[in-house]
C-alpha cells in the first residue's frame, strides 16, 4: 500500500512552523506571479451572472400558485437559478473524439481526502456527493445551464402554492431488486423528518409538514408555507431516495451499505485505499449510458502525488485541481484541465455557543485581522476570488456592490478591547489534513498572531472532522461547501436557528435573520428574494459567525482518454454517459 494512503492522524502545528512556512509563502507571492500562475482562469467573477441577466434566473417554483395542475416537467419552469450567460465550463469540456460511446472499462478517480459515509440524509461531505450522484438518484436533476429537469420524478404540479405533487416513473428498480414507488419517497421523507435519524437534511426540509402517498406512483408533498427553493433543493441529497429495505437490512451500517436507483451499484469501501461501484445492469434509462464497467474512487491527500497519478496514467480522473498544479497541467498536452464554474464557498465556522466565540465582538477581530485577499492570493493562486458571504458570484443572488471584510489591525485590536481580551485569546482551529488546508492555517495563524491572537491548529482526516463538527467539538472548523443552484442551499441550513441537528455547526442564532430566511422562502418575486439576501449578508458580516474566505473555481481534470463529460456547476461528475476510449 503506497505511504500516501495511511490513515492521517491527528496532530499539532507549531506556531514557529507556521510563521516560517507563511514567511516562505509571503515571499513567494511575487514569484508566483512572474511565473504566470493561473490567476486568468481562476476568475469566476468574470461571468457576473448575478449583476448581467438576473432576470434570466427567474425562479418558476418560487410561483406554484401559477403552475398547471397538470404540468408536465420540462414545463415547470424551476430554473430559477441557470446562469446562462456564464459558460466557461461548456467552453472547456474536454474535446470529443469523434467515436461512437463504447462499454468497459473501469473508471479511476483520484479523491483529494477520503469519503464520509454513503448515507446521503447524514452526509455533510462534498466527496460524497461525487459519489452519490452516481450511485443515487434524486426526484429531480440538474442540466449544464441549472435548469431543474425530470429524475425519478417524471413530472410535477402546483396546484396551490403548498403543496406539490410528483409523478414518480414506474419500472425503476433499486440495486437491491426491490421496486421503487410512492412508498419509498415517503419512507425517505420520514426519515429524514425523523430526529432519530439525526439527518443533516433536516433544514433543506424544514417546510414540508409531511409526504403523502396519492398512488402507487404519485406522491404529494404537503408543506407548512411556500417554499421558493424546495425544487432546487430536491436535486440533490434531499431528493436521493435510499432503498427502504436496504435502511431496514443495514440499520447504521447503511452507511457502508448503500442502495440507491443509479446507474452504478456499490461493491466495496477499504477505508483509505478505495471506494468501488459497478454498473447497473438493472439500471431504467436504456439511453446511452452508463457505459462503464465500473467506477473506482481512491483518496491521494497529496496534491503532488495526484497530479503524477493522473499524469503517470495511475488514475484517470481527478475531482479537484490543486490551485498551484493549474497552469501546470493547462500545458500538458497529455491531460485535460476543465475550469468549471462553481457555487462553492469554503470558510470557517466559529462556535458561537461557547467561549470564546460566544462574543461578538472576539469573533469580528478574528474576521479584521485576517487579510482574506493575500490569503486568496498567497495560498489559493488566485483560483478563485475573496468571499463576502456565503452566496457565490455565479449565483443570481450575489451583490457585488458587498465588498468583503477588510483587514483592519487597528480596528481588530479595539474589538479584542471590546470583547474583554485586549491582550489576545487563544483558540483552536480543526481543519483536514491536506496541504492546501494547511497552507491557508499557516497563513491564517500568522495574520492573527500580529494582533495577539493565537490560533493552534489540529490536523485531522474528513471522518474526524465531519464527527466533531456534528457534535460541534470545535472552537472554529473549515467548512467547504460546494453550493447550491439556489441560494437558500447556501444560507438556510447554515444560519437558520436549530435546535436539533442539522448543519448550523456554529450554533449561530439571530431572530432578524430566522425572519429574513423565512421569507426567502415565501416570496415569490427574484429581485425582492435578492434584496433579502443582500440584507442577510450584511448581516452576517456584522455578526460573523463564519470567516468567509473564497469562492472557487473547480478546476477538474482528465486522462484523454475520458469521453463524454457535460460539466454542471454544482461540481459533481456524473458518470452515466462517460466512457473510456
Amino acid at each position: 500500500m503506497p505511504s500516501h494512503d495511511r490513515p492521517l492522524g491527528r496532530r499539532h502545528l507549531s506556531r514557529r512552523g507556521f510563521l516560517t512556512a507563511f514567511a516562505a509563502l509571503s515571499g513567494g507571492l511575487a514569484l508566483s506571479a512572474a511565473c504566470g500562475q493561473p490567476a486568468a482562469p481562476a476568475k469566476p467573477a468574470e461571468s457576473k451572472p448575478a449583476e448581467t441577466k438576473p432576470a434570466e434566473t427567474k425562479p418558476a417554483e418560487t410561483k406554484p400558485a401559477a403552475a398547471a395542475p397538470t404540468q408536465a416537467a420540462p414545463a415547470a419552469k424551476p430554473a430559477e437559478s441557470k446562469p446562462a450567460e456564464s459558460k466557461p465550463a461548456e467552453a472547456a469540456k474536454p474535446a470529443a473524439s469523434g467515436e461512437a460511446p463504447k462499454k468497459g472499462g473501469t473508471m479511476r478517480v483520484g479523491f483529494y481526502v477520503e469519503a464520509a459515509t454513503m448515507d446521503p440524509h447524514l452526509s455533510g461531505s462534498k466527496i460524497d456527493r461525487q459519489v452519490y450522484h452516481n450511485l443515487f438518484e434524486p426526484l429531480l436533476v440538474l442540466d449544464t445551464k441549472l435548469q431543474i429537469k425530470p429524475g425519478l420524478a417524471e413530472s410535477w404540479s402546483q396546484p396551490d402554492p403548498k403543496t406539490i405533487v410528483f409523478k414518480l416513473r414506474q419500472g425503476v428498480k433499486f440495486h437491491d431488486d426491490t421496486e421503487f414507488d410512492a412508498e419509498s419517497v415517503k419512507f425517505n421523507f420520514d426519515r429524514m423528518q425523523n430526529p432519530e435519524t439525526k439527518s443533516l437534511r433536516t433544514g433543506e426540509i424544514a417546510n414540508v409538514q409531511n409526504a403523502e402517498v396519492v398512488d402507487k406512483y404519485t406522491v404529494k408533498l404537503n408543506l407548512k408555507k411556500p417554499d421558493a427553493a424546495l425544487l432546487a433543493t430536491l436535486t440533490d441529497r434531499a431528493g436521493m431516495i435510499i432503498s427502504p429495505a436496504a435502511v431496514k437490512k443495514f440499520g447504521a451500517d447503511l452507511q457502508r451499505n448503500p442502495v440507491g436507483t443509479g446507474p452504478f451499484q456499490f461493491v466495496e469501501w477499504v477505508k483509505d485505499d478505495h471506494l468501488s461501484l459497478k454498473r447497473f445492469d438493472g439500471y431504467w434509462n436504456k439511453t446511452g449510458g452508463p457505459y462503464l464497467d465500473g467506477i473506482r474512487y481512491r483518496p491521494i491527500p497529496d496534491d503532488t502525488v495526484k497530479t503524477q497519478s493522473l499524469v503517470g496514467g495511475e488514475i484517470d480522473v481527478m475531482d479537484y485541481v490543486a490551485p498551484r498544479d493549474v497552469a501546470m497541467l493547462k500545458g500538458n498536452a497529455n491531460v485535460q484541465e476543465v475550469d468549471v464554474e462553481s457555487l462553492a464557498t469554503f470558510n470557517y465556522q466559529l462556535n458561537t455557543t461557547r467561549a470564546p466565540f460566544d462574543k461578538k465582538e472576539l469573533r469580528q477581530a478574528v474576521a479584521y485581522a485576517l487579510d482574506v485577499t493575500a490569503i486568496v492570493k498567497g495560498v489559493w493562486l488566485n483560483v478563485g476570488v475573496p468571499s463576502n458571504g456565503p452566496i457565490a458570484p455565479s449565483s443570481w443572488a450575489y451583490d457585488s456592490s458587498i465588498k468583503p471584510i477588510q483587514r483592519d489591525v487597528a480596528k481588530a485590536k479595539e474589538l479584542l478591547k471590546a470583547g474583554g481580551k485586549p491582550d489576545g485569546f487563544t483558540f483552536n482551529c480543526i481543519t483536514n489534513n491536506i496541504p492546501i488546508n494547511v497552507q491557508e492555517a499557516e497563513a491564517m495563524k500568522a495574520q492573527l498572531a500580529e494582533v495577539g491572537i493565537t490560533m493552534e491548529v489540529t490536523l485531522v482526516d474528513s471522518a474526524r472532522l465531519a464527527a466533531d463538527q456534528n457534535a460541534r467539538n470545535f472552537d472554529m472548523t473549515s467548512y467547504q461547501w460546494s453550493g447550491r443552484p439556489d441560494p437558500d442551499g447556501n444560507t438556510f441550513q447554515f444560519f437558520k436557528t436549530q435546535p436539533g441537528s442539522g448543519v448550523n455547526f456554529a450554533g449561530y442564532s439571530n431572530p432578524k435573520v430566522d425572519e429574513i430566511l423565512d421569507k426567502t422562502r415565501e416570496v415569490s418575486d427574484q429581485a425582492e428574494r435578492k434584496k433579502l439576501y443582500s440584507e442577510l449578508v450584511k448581516i452576517l458580516q456584522e455578526d460573523m459567525p463564519w470567516i468567509f474566505i473564497l469562492h472557487p473555481i473547480e478546476p477538474k481534470a482528465f486522462s484523454p482518454k475520458v469521453q463524454g463529460y457535460d460539466p454542471i456547476p454544482d461540481g459533481m461528475i456524473r458518470f452515466k454517459d462517460m466512457w473510456l476510449k
